[in-house]
């Protein structure tokens, strides 16, 4: 199953894939194809923690 709680995570704080693709240091195209695979319980981790990180450093500015 693709990573729709991700997704929808990321609608809901606000976090665009171009943040997230910058953040994870990989281009868009890249950052949408990870988002539409089945993660591994790792890759997972990494991109929610890439997420909250973002909105962590919106909410300082």
């Amino acid at each position: 199953m693709p990573n729709e709680r991700i997704k929808n995570e990321m609608i809901l704080a606000g976090v665009s894939i171009n943040e997230l693709a910058e953040y994870l240091g990989k281009t868009e195209q890249e950052t949408v194809e990870l988002l539409n695979t089945e993660l591994g319980i790792m890759q997972n981790y990494k991109v929610m923690l890439a997420v909250t990180e973002i909105v962590r450093g919106k909410e300082r500015t």
